[in-house]
């Protein structure tokens, strides 16, 4: 049967649901209501419910038994295919945005940022005001340079060791080693990690007298829990919150990243807590369930389980540099990110005219990069649905701009590299000191892997290692 798309057209059916249509010559094709009603089914709607800032364990494992992010790549894929990867007008609810499909729109996109593809659109401006209203992410020059220097001068961006690397991995190793006693030889669920992770984080932040604090955790994630509802306007808890945070921060516990904020530059905007707010939940909230993930996929895929264990072996006492120097336990951190972000989308919010598609975009605009459809993508990355920590090894995956779980360009992730050293460094002394097995949450290394893995519900067996 023959369609007659002018017909359509000239009878008004151009917005009839699943008819595609060719937008006139230098205009950016539409997503069909059907298409849109499926993106937001599928994409927007999952990760308000699951929660944008911080996880609802409940939600995320109704999405995950839904299998979610699976539909939504299937979608986003055959957008794709349809528009020949064109940017893609679409409606999040009542408002217009711009979908990119192409990793050159992408790199285009994360290249300039901040200015013009600013990082702080209203929905996840509404959202992070309402316990870090200065945080870098949501920033504009000339703030966003001034906090940006500051963070990178503390991180130590760019630096696999960082300078307090040892004391780092002397936390790291007895916090593991804590955790071990607790769990013995019987089983790891995603609480005793979490808490374990936790007090990582709040010793290598703010210090060793920080490490019980966990009122000030459990304030900043109640937080959190309350910015998943975007109100708008700073919690009635900032300010206690911020005075409990600044008096751990001006003790400058050697040892400790806080130690550090006196050497830092810190212009006009930068106020330290309110940058160090954002370590403590990144460290705190997503790397451990970036690294439980990691470490399911490594005890269900027993040849890189060897490699692994190899290497950790061949490093010697896992003091900094040796943590440092674990390129395949790193490979597998980056490996479990792609495959399963933390972050599903990015958005920017155009602050000028710009180019994309070859199109001209207004000022206003919002874009949107969808990490779950970008980094599955199997048109473009016939390994998508498998673990291939040696990409990330030899280089190619890192230099890939699909994957943006750490995002890329000026606004890529300051702690990057902090990150994968304490994900990595945990995951060592575990897998040297315990055998590991995946009770639930256990993969087939020789099947596509899942499009959604949740960690809250992953359980290991740990037996003394030999």
């Amino acid at each position: 049967m023959n369609l007659d798309v002018g017909g359509l057209a000239r009878a008004g059916l151009n917005s009839l649901p699943g008819v595609q249509l060719a937008p006139p010559a230098g205009e950016l094709p539409s997503a069909s209501a059907l298409d849109n009603a499926r993106l937001n089914a599928f994409v927007v709607v999952p990760n308000a419910v699951q929660g944008i800032f911080r996880r609802r364990r409940r939600a995320v494992a109704a999405a995950t038994r839904a299998d979610i992010d699976r539909w939504a790549v299937g979608l986003l894929e055959g957008m794709r295919r349809t528009h020949a990867g064109k940017p893609i007008w679409v409606r999040l609810g009542p408002s217009r945005a711009l979908m990119l499909l192409s990793v050159d729109d992408v790199r285009a996109t994360l290249e300039g940022s901040p200015d013009p593809f600013a990082a702080d659109p209203e929905a996840k401006r509404k959202g992070m005001v309402h316990f870090q209203p200065e945080a870098l992410t949501i920033s504009r020059n000339p703030q966003w340079a001034e906090r940006r220097d500051f963070t990178e001068t503390v991180l130590e961006t760019g630096r696999a060791a960082h300078r307090l690397a040892d004391p780092f991995a002397a936390v790291i190793a007895t916090e593991t080693k804590a955790l071990l006693d607790q769990v013995g030889g019987g089983e790891l669920d995603w609480d005793a990690w979490a808490l374990a992770l936790r007090r990582i984080t709040r010793r290598i932040v703010l210090g060793d007298l920080a490490r019980d604090d966990e009122g000030l955790t459990d304030q900043l994630f109640a937080m959190m829990d309350a910015a998943n509802s975007m109100p708008g306007e700073p919690s009635d808890q900032l300010g206690e919150f911020r005075a409990r945070l600044k008096a751990h921060i001006e003790r400058a516990e050697p040892g400790s990243l806080a130690a550090l904020v006196a050497e830092a530059p810190k212009g006009e905007s930068v106020d330290p807590a309110a940058q160090f707010t954002h370590w403590l939940f990144a460290m705190g909230d997503t790397l451990p369930v970036n690294a439980f993930r990691a470490l399911a996929a490594i005890a269900s895929h027993p040849v890189e389980n060897d490699r692994v264990a190899g290497e950790i072996e061949d490093a010697g006492e896992l003091v900094g540099a040796a943590i440092a120097s674990l390129h395949r336990l790193g490979g597998c951190l980056h490996e479990a990110m792609r495959l399963w972000p933390s972050t599903p989308m990015l958005s920017r919010e155009l602050l000028a005219d710009a180019t994309l598609g070859g199109v001209s975009i207004p000022a206003g605009t919002q874009v949107l990069i969808i990490n779950t459809y970008m980094h599955r993508d199997r048109d473009r990355h016939p390994d998508a649905d498998a673990f291939r920590p040696g990409a990330w090894v030899n280089g190619t995956a890192g230099e890939d701009w699909s994957f943006n779980h750490l995002s890329h360009g000026p606004q890529g992730c300051p702690g990057s590299d902090l990150v994968l050293f304490v994900g990595g460094g945990i995951l060592a002394n575990l897998l040297r000191a315990r055998d590991v097995s995946v009770l639930d949450g256990a993969m087939d290394p020789g099947r596509p892997l899942p499009h959604m893995l949740d960690a809250f519900a992953l359980r290991f067996r740990l037996e003394p290692g030999n």
